[in-house]
């Protein structure tokens, strides 16, 4: 007997069982199982009716959007979880074998370099997608996640008795709330998008027109991603200002050292710097 359940009607009775993390996180998960779902009307089709080429399909229209090959693995993340549970459910004997995105160990660039954040920053300037410059400033100027950002508003800001302008975090990717202090650069460009960039933001024009910067800036290599910018951040910290890891962990919230020595990179002209430096005791 055929199973009853479509694919967007489980996902949405079952959201609190797939994805029982933070509320931030379901969210994401749902609206990616949304986008799924709006594909080719994907959301009525019966789970038992998917096969591999279904979603392979739906990989190759995400690449077509500019989309990386690790972002495509995100919804690729989510589709694995929703018919996994769906088997452990009973609903369907099985899940589909889909393949995932191939992608290289450390496939990322390591980080921005201040040249490349100036041409990315002018790029976008007096065009239509010119809120994507406060965008990117944003993002190398404090580390935030990109869906930190894009959940920003008026009551995110906060402001201490010296003046200095912090935005409050309530749910982050680990759950714990955390305050990222705002220099005048990203304070100005969260001014520019009216302390809501939700306001200046929708998914397929932001992300064609990050691949369209990419391609004329970036030779298209599609490791440069919106996350460079939180390495970028993490990076220059290190390099130039000299704070340490533990210190650089409280900025991005992260929980694990470990974790922020990986998005720590070594820019060519520190390590100039060290070897100049250790000729000095020779």
């Amino acid at each position: 007997m055929r199973n009853s359940y479509d694919f967007l009607t489980f996902v949405m009775f079952e959201q609190h069982r797939l994805w029982g993390g933070t509320e931030d996180h379901r969210k994401k998960s749902v609206k990616k199982a949304e986008k799924f779902a709006n594909f080719r009307d994907y959301g009525g089709r019966p789970l038992d009716d998917f096969k591999p080429h279904n979603i392979h399909d739906f990989f190759d229209y995400l690449t077509s959007l500019g989309l990386s090959d690790n972002t495509v693995n995100h919804y690729a993340a989510m589709l694995t979880r929703v018919f996994g549970h769906a088997v452990n459910e009973e609903h369907i004997t099985h899940a589909p074998k889909f393949t995932w995105k191939a992608t290289k160990t450390n496939a990322r660039p390591l980080f921005f370099t201040e040249a490349q954040l100036e041409q990315m920053e002018r790029y976008h300037r007096d065009t239509n997608d010119a809120y994507m410059e406060h965008w990117i400033i944003l993002g190398h100027q404090t580390g935030m996640r990109h869906g930190e950002i894009l959940g920003l508003t008026t009551d995110s800001l906060e402001q201490d008795d010296t003046g200095a302008n912090w935005v409050h975090l309530t749910d982050t990717k680990n759950g714990d709330e955390r305050f990222v202090p705002l220099n005048k650069r990203a304070h100005d460009a969260l001014s520019a998008l009216d302390f809501r960039p939700a306001r200046y933001f929708e998914h397929t024009r932001f992300y064609r027109a990050w691949g369209r910067m990419r391609r004329d800036l970036l030779h298209g290599d599609p490791r440069y991603v919106f996350h460079t910018l939180r390495h970028t951040a993490a990076t220059k910290m290190a390099n130039d200002i000299k704070a340490n890891s533990a210190v650089i962990g409280l900025m991005l919230g992260h929980r694990s050292e470990k974790t922020t020595r990986k998005y720590i990179k070594a820019k060519p002209s520190a390590l100039i710097e060290i070897a100049a430096q250790m000729s000095g005791g020779a």
